[in-house]
């Protein structure tokens, strides 16, 4: 053999295969959004000891919910266009640390006010999360991966919607609500450090790109082969694409429904069914395990079967979806209601990948961090609308009539899916004027 392919060879086993990197970013990832959620959905436990303490009706409770998405929102982008600029791990890291920090804030707060404010600030740094998140994968995985990480990378957020409320239920049981602050916080700073030591290098351009996914693809620290970093100026070129924001719609509709049965269905439980705190809790988790199942489920089926028209699963699913919601609304014990929420949430996870996985598997990953911001802004803007909308209704009429109002955000994404193109090619058609790549300007897949 001769020694230079020799050396090629050893040097190419000395490198994490492709398969192996995006394998290990996913666990990674995967537990930094499990703490992610346990840190932002504490909260909805505690809500109604915080609403003693402070003498807070349902209408200023929905506030502090909102308050986090309303700067959660806005940050999505903001986030993304700092992911693409500044790069994906280090702006993670300064997310998760800062939210940390604020998490044990929250337990300090003195007042409606304070907390607002605390809220608000945890809310931002957690909003330049996601999109960093999504950008990371995209540099660690190849085009044909990249769903399917995507998916099982997404899974954590109906997992932590799942367990958060059992562990947070117990915490508050034993440390009051102050206390149960504190306590997640301490699994952020954990999460911190095994997001700085744990997260591969990124894969080439070349790798990420290819069509090929083959396992020989490597890792490299050469910085003219590592994925690119746009400037923000053409980043901002892609807010100018109508095709993007139709899907953030699509998304807003589908978190009307998430965001609002996570938000209030836990106090729902306590103050009208009579459940115990750590009941609510395990009770309230209980939709969400499904909803992971479902979430990568629903990936793989599209991925393999129904790629090149995403309407044939989002309608049928979210019209489904608003069948079972007005079963669940129409319950009479809480085991009834949970039967129903979780009958939706395992036929309404079926359409999440199609919804907000499409888009940026067709995008290159350089522009996946604004890419996803986008996206994920219409999803986070429905978490700043649903808990406060949903908290107004349940105090001046009935939770009945707050619970009844998710069925708009079955609307709102079946309106999205009609508006949104339907193949690659359509939206390779809208989308391509606003990207400036060194390659092609969006990635092709075959359907």
């Amino acid at each position: 053999m001769e020694p230079e392919k020799a050396g090629e060879i050893q040097e190419a086993t000395r490198r994490p295969a492709t398969s192996k990197v995006a394998k290990v970013t996913v666990v990674v990832l995967f537990i930094a959004w499990l703490v992610d959620y346990i840190d932002r959905l504490v909260i909805t436990i505690a809500l109604p000891e915080i609403g003693d303490e402070f003498s807070l009706g349902e209408t200023e409770q929905g506030l502090v919910l909102t308050a986090f998405f309303i700067t959660y929102a806005l940050f999505q982008i903001p986030g993304g266009i700092l992911a693409d600029s500044w790069g994906a791990k280090r702006t993670m890291l300064v997310a998760a640390a800062g939210w940390s920090v604020f998490t044990a804030a929250c337990g300090l707060a003195r007042g409606l006010g304070s907390m607002l404010a605390l809220r608000a600030v945890f809310g931002a740094l957690q909003g330049i999360f996601p999109a960093a998140s999504i950008k990371a994968i995209s540099e660690r995985t190849t085009r044909k991966q990249r769903l399917t990480a995507n998916g099982a990378m997404s899974a954590s957020n109906p997992f932590g919607a799942a367990i958060a409320p059992m562990v947070a239920a117990p915490l508050v049981a034993a440390f009051g609500w102050r206390g149960a602050f504190f306590a997640v916080a301490v699994l952020g700073a954990g999460m911190v450090f095994v997001l700085w030591k744990g997260l591969p290098p990124a894969l080439t351009r070349d790798a990420t790109t290819d069509g090929t996914g083959m396992d020989g693809d490597a890792v490299t620290d050469d910085k003219s082969a590592a994925p690119v970093q746009v400037p923000v100026r053409d980043a901002l070129r892609l807010l100018r694409s109508s095709v993007m924001w139709r899907f953030t719609l699509m998304f807003c509709g589908f978190n009307i429904i998430g965001w609002g049965l996570v938000s209030w269905v836990p106090t729902f439980l306590r103050e009208t069914k009579g459940v115990s705190l750590t009941g609510a809790g395990v009770l309230a988790g209980i939709p969400w395990f499904g909803a992971a199942v479902s979430m990568v489920l629903g990936g793989y089926v599209f991925d393999r079967y129904l790629r090149g028209n995403h309407r044939r699963v989002v309608i049928p699913v979210m019209l489904v979806t608003a069948v079972l919601l007005m079963f669940m609304v129409r319950a009479e014990t809480a085991t009834e209601f949970i039967v129903w929420e979780t009958g939706g949430t395992l036929v309404m996870y079926l359409a999440y990948m199609q919804i907000f996985g499409l888009p940026l598997r067709m995008l290159p990953p350089e522009y996946a961090g604004v890419g996803g911001g986008m996206v994920n802004f219409g999803g986070q803007l429905a978490g700043a609308v649903s808990p406060f909308v949903m908290g107004f209704l349940a105090e001046r009429f009935s939770f009945e009539v707050a619970f009844s109002f998710l069925v708009l955000g079955a609307g709102v994404a079946v309106l999205g899916a009609l508006i949104t193109p339907q193949t690659t090619e359509a939206f390779r058609a809208g989308l391509g004027r606003h990207l400036r790549t060194p390659a092609n300007a969006v990635v092709t897949e075959k359907s």
